[in-house]
C-alpha cells in the first residue's frame, strides 16, 4: 500500500475506524487534485444475513451520493469483524453491475491506475491488515450516485453457550447526513433447537421484529427511513446441548466452480453447557504482563483492573506470581506463591504501584516466567498480555520461538492476550499454538477484566487435551488448524479440510481428560454429490492462508509460500496482502453485462453538448450538465440578460466525460441574486484547436 491515496486516507481515518468499528465510509476529492477527502453522504445501506450454525454469510448494498459539482475520486474504507473473510465484490456503473475478480496485488493497482488515466471506472478492493479494506473507484461523475455490494463470510464467535452476531451499523460521524434507508433481514438456522434468541442492541426499538418460524430457526429484521444509526446490531443467541456436540457442513464443487474435484467440510464440537461433579482443578500460574510505555493512559488502568480480576479469581489451592515487563522485567515475588490472603494482598499492593515505562522486552519476560518452579501435578500455566511488538532484547520472532521451545520444560500452557491494534499477531499465535493454550485479540474499548475474568472461568474447568480427530474410512486431507488446539470448557474447536470419497461414517474425538483417555463418537454423512454450503471452501482456504501467512512471518517471505497464498487466493476469491480485489466496467470479463461498447458510448461522449438546466424554472439552485468528447480547457459562466457576469462556476481542464454542476442562485460574493432571466454560457478549447461555445437562458423565481 504505497499509493498517494491509500497514505492520505490512512492518516486521516484509520485511528477512529479501530475505535469506533462502524459501517464503512465513503471520502472523496475532486479528481487529480491535492484537496482534503471530505466524507460522502450515505443514502441507503440494505443487508441480508443468512447464519448456519455458526457460519454467516452477510450481503451489504450500500448506495453513497457525490453531492459535489465535480467529477470525483473516491475511497471506501470499512472494517469487518475479525476473522470475516470478504468473498465478493460487486459495483455499479451507469445501471449496470460488474463482478470483481481477485488478482495478484501489484497487478490489480498498476491495472486500476491505467484505467484512471484513459478516465474510465474501475473499482480496487484492497486489504489493509487488521480486517480493514479499501475500495478505491475514480473517476464517479458530479451529483451522482455510487453503488458497491460486498460478501463476507465468517465463523460466529462462541463464549460460555453463546454466540453471538454483530452487523456493524453505527454511522455516527461517517456520513454528514442522515441515511434515506438502513434495512437488514436475517435468517438464523441451527441443527440444535434454541434455548434463547434475543438482540440486546435492538430488542426494545420499534424497528426491530424478531419473530421464530420453529425450535431451529429465527428470523429478524430491522429497518427505518431517514435514520442515523448510532450503534451496531447485535444478535445473541443459544441452543440446546446435553453432551459433547459435533456439527458438520460441507460442499461439493459443481462443474462450474473450477475448484477440483475433491469435497470440502467443515466440524466444529462444542462441550456441554455445564460440568458438574467435577473439583476445580489446582493451578500454578504466572500472570505476565505488558507495562511498556505505549500502554500509558487507559491502557494501564485497564490492565491494573485485569491483573485485580486475576488475584479475585485465585482458589486456596493455587500458586501464583505476577511478572511485569518493559525495558526491564520485575517479579511480584521470586517464585510461585501460594493463594494465601496475606500474599493476595500484598500482590494488590504490588499492582497498584504499576506504571507505564519502557520498551517491550517479550523475551526476558517470558524467560522470567519459565523458571518459576512448576510441576507435574499441577496445572502450569502462563497469562501472557501485551500491547506491541517486542522492541528490546531477543526481537526476532524465531527467536523468541525457539527460546521458549528450549525453556518450557514442565509442559507450561501459554495463553497470548493482544490489546488493541498493534499487536504481533504471529507471535502471539504461534506463543498459544506450540505451547497448549488459546490466543485472544482484545479490541482497543473493549473490557479487558472481563475478558480475564471469563478466561479463569474457562481454565479452572476440566480441559480435553491432545484432541484428534479421527474420521473411520473417510479418505482426508489438509486439515486446518495444526495441531487441532485443546478444548477447554465454555469454548469450542474447529477443523477445515478436504475429503476425497463419500458415505456415512463415525467420528471419533480422541483426548485427554484430567489424565484420563476419552474417546467419543458421532456419526456423520460425507456425501459427493454437487452442492452444500458454498462457502466452506472459502473458510477452508481462508484456514489454509492464515497458515501460510503465519509461516511466511516466521520464516520471511519465501517465494513458494507467497505463491501458494497468491494461487489460493485466486482460485478461492479471497482477499490477501498479496492480491486485491479488481472490477473494471472497460473489461468485457469484469461485467455482467458485456454491452462495453455501448457502455464506454454513455461515459465518453461522442461530442460536445450543453443541456438544459433542471429544473427550470428554479428556486432556489438549478443543476447545469455538458459533455465533453476529449480534454480540454473548459469554463462555464453566469450572465444577466445586461451581458453582466454574475458568477463563474467552472475555470479548469476536465478529462472527457459527463459533468454536472449546480448553482445556488448567488453571485461571485456569495449573496442571492435578484429573480429573472439569466444565461449560461460553456467554452471548451482542446489542444488540437478545436473550440466550442454555447449558451442556454435559464429563469429564476423568487
Amino acid at each position: 500500500m504505497n499509493s498517494r491515496i491509500s497514505t492520505l486516507v490512512i492518516s486521516i481515518f484509520l485511528i477512529s475506524v479501530q475505535s469506533v468499528f462502524a459501517i464503512g465510509a465513503l471520502f472523496s476529492r475532486p479528481l487529480w487534485s491535492n484537496a482534503t477527502y471530505n466524507k460522502m453522504w450515505i443514502k441507503t445501506v440494505d443487508a441480508t444475513v443468512d447464519v448456519q450454525g455458526q457460519v454467516a454469510v452477510t450481503h451489504v448494498d450500500q448506495v453513497f451520493r457525490n453531492e459535489m459539482n465535480t467529477v470525483v475520486e473516491a475511497v471506501w474504507i470499512f472494517p469487518l469483524p475479525k476473522g470475516a473473510v470478504v468473498s465478493e465484490l460487486y459495483y455499479w456503473f451507469n445501471g449496470i453491475r460488474y463482478k470483481g475478480d481477485v488478482r495478484e496485488r501489484q497487478a490489480a493497482r498498476n491495472a486500476y491506475e491505467g484505467r484512471i488515466r484513459q478516465s474510465l471506472d474501475p473499482a480496487l478492493l484492497e486489504y489493509m491488515g487488521d480486517n480493514l479494506y479499501r475500495l478505491s473507484i475514480a473517476p464517479i461523475n458530479a451529483n451522482s450516485d455510487v453503488r458497491t455490494e460486498i460478501t463476507y463470510v465468517q465463523m460466529l464467535p462462541y463464549e460460555f453457550g453463546s454466540v453471538a452476531y454483530t452487523f456493524l451499523l453505527n454511522a455516527v460521524g461517517l456520513s454528514p447526513k442522515p441515511l434515506n434507508r438502513v434495512s437488514i433481514s436475517g435468517k438464523f438456522e441451527s441443527q440444535n433447537p434454541y434455548k434463547h434468541f434475543h438482540s440486546p442492541s435492538h430488542d426494545e426499538s420499534t424497528a426491530t421484529l424478531i419473530s421464530k418460524t420453529s425450535d431451529f430457526r429465527y428470523d429478524i429484521t430491522f429497518g427505518d427511513e431517514n435514520f442515523m444509526p448510532d450503534k451496531d446490531l447485535y444478535v445473541e443467541f443459544e441452543t440446546r446441548r446435553d453432551q459433547v456436540d459435533v456439527n458438520m457442513l460441507r460442499y461439493t464443487p459443481t462443474a462450474g466452480d473450477s475448484l477440483g474435484g475433491d469435497s470440502f467440510y467443515a466440524i466444529w464440537i462444542t462441550p456441554p453447557d455445564e460440568i458438574t461433579d467435577e473439583e476445580i482443578l489446582p493451578r500454578r500460574i504466572v500472570m505476565t504482563a505488558d507495562v511498556s510505555s505505549s500502554m500509558e493512559g487507559l491502557r494501564i488502568t485497564q490492565l491494573k483492573q485485569s491483573l485485580m480480576t486475576f488475584l479475585d479469581n485465585l482458589a486456596p489451592q493455587d500458586k501464583f506470581n505476577i511478572v511485569t515487563f518493559g525495558t526491564t522485567v520485575v517479579k511480584f515475588q521470586p517464585d510461585l506463591v501460594d493463594a494465601t490472603n496475606a500474599n493476595i494482598q500484598n500482590a494488590r499492593t504490588f499492582v497498584t504501584d504499576i506504571g507505564a515505562l519502557g520498551l517491550t522486552n517479550i523475551s526476558d519476560a517470558l524467560t522470567a516466567s519459565l523458571q518459576q518452579t512448576f510441576d507435574a501435578q499441577s496445572t502450569n500455566m502462563i497469562i501472557f498480555l501485551t500491547d506491541g511488538y517486542p522492541t528490546w532484547g531477543t526481537t526476532f520472532i524465531p527467536d523468541i520461538l525457539q527460546k521458549v521451545r528450549e525453556q518450557n520444560t514442565h509442559d507450561v500452557r501459554i495463553f497470548s492476550f493482544g490489546i488493541g491494534n498493534d499487536v504481533s499477531e504471529t507471535l502471539l499465535t504461534q506463543l498459544a499454538v506450540e505451547n497448549g493454550g488459546y490466543v485472544s485479540f482484545i479490541q482497543q474499548d473493549a473490557d479487558i477484566a472481563k475478558v480475564i475474568a471469563n478466561h479463569f472461568m474457562r481454565i479452572s474447568k476440566p480441559v480435553i487435551k491432545g484432541l484428534d480427530i479421527y474420521i473411520d474410512g473417510l479418505v482426508t486431507a489438509e486439515k486446518f488448524p495444526r495441531p487441532l488446539p485443546d478444548l477447554f470448557w465454555g469454548n469450542q474447536v474447529m477443523q477445515l479440510g478436504i475429503y476425497k470419497n463419500s458415505g456415512s461414517f463415525p467420528v471419533y474425538l480422541t483426548g485427554t481428560l484430567n489424565d484420563r483417555e476419552i474417546t467419543l463418537n458421532s456419526t456423520a454423512n460425507f456425501p459427493q454429490t454437487p452442492g452444500g454450503h458454498r462457502f466452506i471452501p472459502r473458510l477452508w482456504a481462508s484456514a489454509k492462508i492464515d497458515y501460510l501467512l503465519d509461516q511466511i512471518a516466521i520464516y520471511g517471505e519465501k517465494d513458494e509460500l507467497v505463491d501458494q497464498v497468491v494461487e489460493l487466493s485466486i482460485i478461492f476469491q479471497i482477499l490477501t496482502p498479496y492480491t486485491a480485489f479488481y472490477s473494471d466496467p472497460n473489461d468485457p470479463g469484469d461485467g455482467e453485462n458485456t454491452a462495453v461498447a455501448e457502455q464506454k458510448e454513455k461515459f465518453i461522449p461522442d461530442g460536445f453538448e450543453l443541456a438544459q438546466n433542471f429544473p427550470n424554472p428554479f428556486n432556489p439552485s438549478t443543476t447545469i450538465g455538458y459533455k465533453i468528447p476529449v480534454e480540454g480547457n473548459v469554463t462555464l459562466r453566469i450572465y444577466d440578460l445586461s451581458g453582466r457576469l454574475v458568477k463563474v462556476l467552472v475555470a479548469q481542464r476536465q478529462r472527457a466525460g459527463i459533468y454536472q454542476f449546480n448553482w445556488d442562485g448567488t453571485d461571485s460574493a456569495g449573496k442571492k441574486v435578484a429573480a429573472g432571466v439569466y444565461l449560461y454560457r460553456l467554452e471548451i478549447s482542446t489542444q488540437n484547436g478545436e473550440k466550442f461555445v454555447r449558451s442556454r437562458k435559464m429563469s429564476l423565481v423568487r
